[in-house]
């Protein structure tokens, strides 16, 4: 009887012994998969963002739209009192405006919007790693802005050699003072094609945040310029 006993004993300590390890597996296999789920959790902050939804790309630097939000309010001021003055003088604006040589602001009204169409197309080149194709649109705004720059020198002779002056009419006088500041611009913005002309040979490969944004920079301000003729055309050439 008493081997018997010592038999049951060690066979109830037998079992009790395997169910522990049992537990004890389980609980270990238990804390992997839960270590490996936390680390997960963990990761997802960090995976990138789906490549159907991407970053909104906006071209340029916060600088240079502080800057076309500053001219534009400046010029806007400017049409603003050009406006008024004409309610003013009627009759002088009407007499400016049939003395305008249209032809050749509708020659600088083409030169311009050529130019920006050429920049606008240098820019994804750029992007695409094509330097010599961005070099040549480059070249081909530069020269349409050379072209108007020579436009608008011919023009203001041809407007001197007649008799209308800055001291002739208040038309003349707004007119001189606001496409000498636009013409300022296009001599900046011909500075920056330079600049941005150079800079193309240096695009070998795909070209980093910095230098891509110089380009967008370039070409958003040139389009400023473009579109401050587009008005200053308006005023001075059509508007009867």
């Amino acid at each position: 009887m008493r081997e018997t006993h010592i038999g049951t004993d060690a066979g109830v300590g037998s079992r009790t012994t395997s169910e522990e390890g049992q537990k004890v597996m389980r609980h270990a296999e238990k804390s992997k998969y839960t270590t490996a789920e936390d680390s997960e959790e963990t990761r997802i902050p960090h995976r990138q963002p789906d490549s159907d939804h991407p970053t909104p790309w906006i071209p340029g630097e916060l600088g240079i739209w502080v800057f076309v939000f500053t001219d534009l309010l400046m010029f806007s001021t400017y049409f603003g009192l050009v406006m008024y003055e004409r309610g003013n003088h009627r009759q002088a604006f009407s007499d400016g405006r049939a003395q305008m040589l249209t032809g050749l602001g509708l020659a600088n009204t083409f030169l311009l919007l050529t130019a920006s169409l050429f920049i606008a197309l240098a820019v994804p080149a750029v992007r695409e790693s094509a330097g010599r194709r961005a070099r040549g649109l480059l070249l081909g705004a530069g020269s349409c802005g050379a072209l108007f720059i020579v436009n608008k020198g011919i023009e203001w002779g041809t407007e001197a050699a007649r008799g209308h002056t800055p001291e002739s009419s208040i038309f003349f006088q707004m007119y001189y003072i606001l496409t000498g500041v636009h013409l300022l611009h296009v001599v900046i913005a011909m500075v920056v094609i330079v600049l941005m002309w150079r800079r193309a040979a240096l695009i070998h490969e795909t070209p980093h945040a910095q230098q891509l944004r110089f380009f967008e920079n370039g070409a958003t301000f040139w389009h400023l310029t473009d579109a401050l003729w587009i008005v200053l055309f308006t005023l001075f050439y059509l508007v009867r």
